[in-house]
């Protein structure tokens, strides 16, 4: 498996794992009217905003997306981007369902987390995911994340859902970025 950075010819196939990741993770926890409706079209543009939009100020190190591949098929990605309060948003990670607790979402934010360390230096990485999902913030928690702020969000469909944040300060992520400990 490799880990590069994203292009603009990625779009169709980052919004289709986008896609398939959300409706696998948030069955029950979205409207299935939602997740079974246009999220394909939604995230397909969202993407494709993302990926060919004039560059922020900052210019190429504004953002980042990091797409995880074994030979031609993508694994996951992970997306981040400087927030105008000087905090960098890690808004998206995505591994494929039936490759979750494979290693692959580890190395993303690893990836990431270097990724802002070396562009952005000392700032806090933060992310939001649903309260209810139980095995992301599992993950979150094992990887440093503290858990700093509990909010509602309202979707542009018109539902709400329990959000939780997550922070990594300077600390938090030099540990991340620090190599794994070898045991005997």
């Amino acid at each position: 498996m490799k880990i590069r950075q994203g292009m603009t010819n990625d779009i169709e196939t980052v919004a289709a794992l986008h896609t398939m990741s959300w409706r696998t993770a948030y069955a029950g926890l979205m409207p299935d009217s939602y997740l079974n409706g246009p999220l394909l079209d939604e995230r397909a543009n969202l993407w494709r905003g993302r990926l060919t939009a004039e560059p922020r100020p900052g210019g190429d190190t504004a953002s980042c997306l990091l797409i995880a591949e074994d030979g031609d098929a993508v694994s996951g990605f992970v997306y981040l981007f400087l927030q105008d309060d000087g905090r960098i948003l890690l808004d998206n990670l995505h591994v494929s369902p039936e490759l979750k607790r494979s290693g692959i979402g580890r190395r993303l934010m690893h990836r990431a987390f270097g990724w802002a360390s070396a562009n952005h230096p000392g700032r806090d990485i933060y992310l939001e995911v649903l309260r209810d999902n139980d095995s992301a913030r599992a993950f979150y928690l094992r990887m440093g994340g503290r858990l700093t702020r509990e909010f509602v969000e309202r979707f542009p469909a018109g539902f709400d859902v329990d959000v939780v944040e997550y922070t990594w300060d300077p600390a938090a992520v030099s540990s991340v970025l620090a190599p794994d400990p070898v045991t005997p």
